[in-house]
């Protein structure tokens, strides 16, 4: 290829690349707004309310996992300190 049909094709590349971005951005996204909650004293909240997360399988796994591994390297750090 030539300089001159380099340069023709990196324009269309160029060319190609503007046409695929939109003109206008998308939807605005809304302002995150806080929950509506009680004011009522002591506060009343339904037990899903109340709970901090789930605590099912995938959970335990990761759990025992992550124990699992931290005592292979603590085996393998001290089999490699001696």
């Amino acid at each position: 290829m030539t300089k001159d049909q380099t340069e023709a094709v990196m324009q269309d590349d160029v060319k190609v690349r503007e046409a695929r971005i939109p003109e206008k951005g998308g939807e605005p996204i809304p302002p995150m707004r806080a929950d509506v909650h009680s004011d009522t004293d002591p506060a009343v909240e339904t037990p899903v309310e109340a709970r901090q997360g789930f605590l099912d399988r995938p959970v335990l796994v990761v759990l025992v996992a992550g124990l699992a591994l931290a005592m292979v390297g603590w085996v393998l750090a001290e089999m490699w300190a001696y």
